[in-house]
């Protein structure tokens, strides 16, 4: 039996401007919506928390340094295998590194996942709302973003972000948003 950690899935309707409805999160937690959730196609919000700050040589990026604090590496997952497929393939080591991400995340602990089952690719929108939170940087221009025009897809927080804050504004900012999950790796191994 596969363990998963928890999942908190936001469902509540409001109104917005007229009778447009949009969802809003509320913290729901069900086994059985993860496994629906990651056998989809997605975006996603990967959390770690670095302690020690390092350098890595990041493929054609070349040399980075990662600070300590928690980095946020956001994606999208539309191809085979969807979320379930680049989850895993993130939250494993990497011997043959694809991503940027494969450079770096041996060196970091996973503590939170966010996702999305949204058919509309929202990576973007979810790194510029992320990178606006108070004390966001990103550091790293090009990280995850070489087929976009964003300055990077991983932002450093001091803090651990707060996702039901994080909800209300992604809601705000895309009234037609779909329902948003979390997954709280610290609880539960996660095994896709």
């Amino acid at each position: 039996m596969k363990q998963i950690a928890f999942l908190r899935l936001i469902l509540q309707t409001g109104k917005v401007a007229g009778d447009v409805q949009r969802k809003t999160p509320i913290l729901v937690e069900s086994e059985e919506t993860v496994e629906m959730a990651l056998n989809r196609h997605g975006t996603y919000a990967l959390m770690f928390s670095c302690p020690a700050p390092f350098k890595a040589v990041a493929g054609k990026l070349g040399p980075i340094f990662i600070s300590s604090g928690y980095w946020i590496y956001v994606g999208s997952a539309f191809g085979p295998g969807g979320l379930r497929s680049r989850l895993s393939h993130h939250l494993k080591p990497s011997h043959r590194p694809h991503w940027h991400l494969d450079y770096i995340k041996s060196a970091l602990r996973p503590v939170e996942l966010w996702t999305t089952t949204d058919p509309v690719k929202r990576e973007h929108d979810w790194a510029a709302v992320l990178s606006a939170l108070n004390g966001a940087s990103r550091p790293i221009r090009g990280f995850g973003a070489t087929d976009c025009t964003c300055r990077s897809h991983l932002i450093h927080l001091p803090r651990l972000p707060d996702f039901y804050r994080f909800t209300m504004q992604v809601c705000r900012e895309i009234p037609v948003h779909g329902p948003l999950s979390r997954f709280d790796l610290t609880k539960e191994a996660f095994i896709a």
